[in-house]
Formats: C-alpha cells, sequence, structure tokens
C-alpha cells in the first residue's frame, strides 16, 4: 500500500502545487482505501462511471482508489446511481489548504460522505481539535461512523439536517461546506474564522466583524 500511496500524492503534485507538510502527513495516516466501498464507481472527467470490485478484480479496485479519480458508492450492484463521492485527491488537497486547520481549532463540516475529509480533519486538528461533522443520510452517517472507528478518530457526528448547523458545539474556527453558507453557520462561527464552500469552485471566506470576506480557489 506505501508505494500506492505515493503514487497517490504524485498524482496530486502533477494536478497542482505541492501539499504543505502537515497535509502530506495527514494523508499518509489516513488512507484513503478505509474509506472506499468494496463496490464502487471510479469518475473521470467526462462524467463516466467505471465499476470497481474488489473481490472481483482486487488490482484493478486499488489502482481505482489510489488514482486521481473520485470514487462513488452506488446505490445497488450493478447500477450507476450513487449515494456519496469520495472527493479526488487533489480536490481534497485544495479545500484542506483553503481551509488550512489548525491544532486546537473546532472544526463543523457540513456533509460527512465517506469520513475520510472527516479524519484527516481529526489528524490536521490533532489531539485537542474538536471536528463536528453533520451527515443528512442516515445510511451514509453509519458507514462513515464505522469507517472512522475503524481509522481510530473519534469526531462528533450529527446525523439530520444541517441548515441550522450544530450550535450547542459552537463556536467554530473553521467550517467546511458543500454549497451556500446560511446565517447560522456564520453565527456560530468567532473573529477570524474561515469558511470554505463548494467544491468543484471553491469560495474561501474570513468572518470579520460584521462581514465576511472571500476569494474563488
Amino acid at each position: 500500500m506505501a508505494w500506492r500511496l505515493e503514487a497517490m500524492i504524485a498524482t496530486i503534485t502533477e494536478r497542482r502545487a505541492p501539499a504543505t507538510g502537515a497535509i502530506m502527513q495527514a494523508l499518509r495516516k489516513v488512507p484513503r482505501h478505509w474509506f472506499v466501498p468494496s463496490l464502487g464507481l471510479a469518475l473521470d472527467d467526462d462524467g463516466g462511471a467505471v465499476p470497481i470490485d474488489r473481490e472481483v478484480d482486487p488490482p484493478g479496485w486499488w489502482d481505482a482508489v489510489y488514482s486521481g479519480k473520485p470514487i462513488a458508492t452506488p446505490l445497488g450492484p450493478g447500477g450507476t446511481a450513487y449515494t456519496c463521492v469520495n472527493p479526488a485527491p487533489s480536490a481534497v488537497v485544495d479545500l484542506l489548504e483553503l481551509l488550512d486547520p489548525h491544532p486546537g481549532n473546532r472544526v463543523l463540516e457540513v456533509g460527512t460522505g465517506s469520513g475520510w475529509i472527516t479524519a484527516l480533519l481529526c489528524r490536521l486538528t490533532g489531539e485537542s481539535g474538536r471536528v463536528t461533522s453533520i451527515e443528512e443520510d442516515p445510511v451514509v452517517a453509519e458507514t462513515a461512523r464505522r469507517n472512522l472507528a475503524a481509522a481510530g478518530v473519534r469526531p462528533h457526528l450529527v446525523v439530520g439536517g444541517s441548515s441550522l448547523g450544530c450550535p450547542e458545539r459552537a463556536p467554530y474556527d473553521r467550517v467546511l461546506a458543500p454549497s451556500t453558507v446560511p446565517d447560522y453557520w456564520v453565527d456560530q462561527t468567532g473573529p477570524g474564522a474561515v469558511i470554505v464552500a463548494g467544491v468543484d469552485r471553491a469560495v474561501r471566506l474570513v468572518v470579520t466583524a460584521g462581514h465576511m470576506d472571500g476569494h474563488l480557489r
């Protein structure tokens, strides 16, 4: 697995500048295959989906997992529809660099998905960090819970609607969201907090007194 992990990191550097040392270290501590289903769909840039099966074709499965491609969890055997996506490694690094989490930060993640980014956030915030992750789909949330337990990290997982955030664990230093940023989430941050919203065209927002400043990735 070690050489596959290094190959994945090399693929990341082909798509973007090398990541910071802390992020690279986290990638090595949280192997991606812990968060990829045995039956999955490797997605390409043109919208295609290629089935991968760890039992039928182990080498093909491993190649896909440690490639630069997103991996989706199919809704059923042989299906092309899927529930959640394990993002492309280069996209994950982009998001983490924009978010810039530090040890001890309180982080709110909206959309747990497979749990891979959640686990990386736990490693980046350290023992004193507090990562809260919200997942609306209970089936996806249960899979993520098992993945995270197997990875040896213990974020605070919330199953249910995300629009109100998780005020009882606020204030947050960092917020990672899939798209829009409701006022509720902003209200749960402190001055200087960083909010990253979106994946393909992520926006980085910095909370200051009375307003937010931001830019596209």
